[in-house]
């Protein structure tokens, strides 16, 4: 069944947003009486019939509600500097949800060359993303300065990782990891990589050095290539 994005689903009855019922009829030419599934990207995942189709929206009747609880998978928390060029951060998102990854923030660093993201476009990529992947849950966007990120980052109950490039020799290899938190968070720099102060700085709030490899991997590939490997080592 075509499967569609509804922020709330705590209604019966409801109307799908014009983008969604354009879709519906213009694109799909679904009719009354056809079924659809909708998520909310929190864990809900809705049976719902067309009871009723006009220029501007499509009226949907839930016949079903099926919750999707991860509670008990472990969750990743990508914390990526932001690239020069926005296509990167774009693919990236994509990319990153339909892998399934719990949370995304971009971290301006001191060198970063991007200070900004635009977080609405990202956010309607990634609602696409979760819909072409056919998942359940939204991952949350948000931005923040590094020292912000890693100040705030105490709070968490997780396990904490900064891939360094310029010191890989005393940095873990990034397979040699165990995980014993419910939550991973891993820092990954601009193209210029962290400063030397920004590894101390984190590594005083508990962030472990980790190396990715030999190679030299690009901003969004690294951060790609940690969601993968996270994904296919933690069962989820």
């Amino acid at each position: 069944m075509p499967y569609f994005f509804q922020e709330n689903l705590s209604q019966d009855l409801f109307t799908l947003s014009s983008e969604e019922s354009k879709h519906i009829i213009k694109s799909m030419r679904l009719k009354e009486g056809d079924f659809i599934w909708v998520t909310d990207g929190k864990g809900t995942l809705a049976k719902a019939a067309l009871t009723n189709t006009f220029r501007d929206g499509c009226e949907v009747k839930i016949v079903e509600r099926i919750f999707h609880d991860i509670s008990s998978l472990k969750k990743l928390h990508l914390a990526v500097a932001p690239t020069k060029n926005p296509d990167r951060m774009e693919w990236l998102v994509e990319k990153a949800v339909e892998i399934g990854v719990s949370q995304i923030t971009f971290v301006t660093c001191d060198r970063s060359e991007r200070k900004h993201v635009d977080l609405n476009r990202l956010y309607r990529i990634a609602i696409a993303a979760l819909k072409q992947s056919q998942g359940t849950w939204l991952p949350e966007l948000k931005m923040h300065s590094f020292v912000q990120f890693v100040n705030e980052s105490n709070l968490l109950n997780a396990a904490k990782f900064i891939a360094y490039c310029d010191d890989k020799e005393k940095s873990t290899e990034v397979s040699h990891i165990k995980f014993q938190h419910k939550e991973a968070v891993f820092l990954i720099g601009p193209e210029g990589d962290f400063t030397p102060q920004e590894v101390l700085f984190a590594e005083k709030t508990g962030f472990q050095p980790i190396s990715l490899g030999k190679k030299t991997l690009r901003t969004e590939t690294a951060a790609l290539f940690v969601a993968c490997w996270f994904s296919a080592n933690t069962n989820n």
